[in-house]
């Protein structure tokens, strides 16, 4: 597992995930937002994750299930390189689930996501997925 650290960018004026030791703040405002940073990049994969689960069930087209697919790969592969753990199954299902709603706010997840890693490597898997949602709410319109 790769250690991160907590960096505080002062372009944007927010914190975010990096390699790098960022000394700007004293190292307890670093370790204060690292561990407030890191469950909330958690929370969000697994929002996403359950969000995909969700649309799975609901999608009927088999290329837009095909994205579904590779998006899941992508955020499995994007959640065990940042915790080193698999994600959760989402055990409770919606009963009543509009795919532009559920889509959009996915969306919105992703974007801030890719705002909160500022890893290349990692944040080009954040990219992709925010592509691949943006690709199936167009398919939806």
């Amino acid at each position: 597992m790769h250690k991160f650290f907590c960096n505080y960018n002062p372009l944007t004026e927010k914190y975010e995930l990096s390699f790098n030791r960022n000394m700007f703040f004293s190292p307890r405002v670093n370790v204060l937002a690292e561990n407030t940073l890191l469950p909330e990049i958690r929370s969000l994969l697994q929002e996403i994750y359950d969000s995909i689960s969700v649309l799975k069930d609901n999608i009927t087209v088999s290329e837009q299930l095909e994205i579904l697919d590779q998006s899941e790969l992508l955020l499995s592969n994007l959640f065990y390189s940042l915790f080193a753990s698999p994600l959760e199954l989402n055990s409770n299902q919606p009963t009543q689930v509009v795919v532009k709603d559920l889509l959009a706010s996915t969306i919105k997840k992703a974007s801030t996501l890719v705002e909160k890693i500022n890893i290349p490597e990692y944040n080009r898997l954040a990219f992709l997925l925010l592509n691949n949602f943006q690709n199936l709410l167009n398919m939806q319109l």
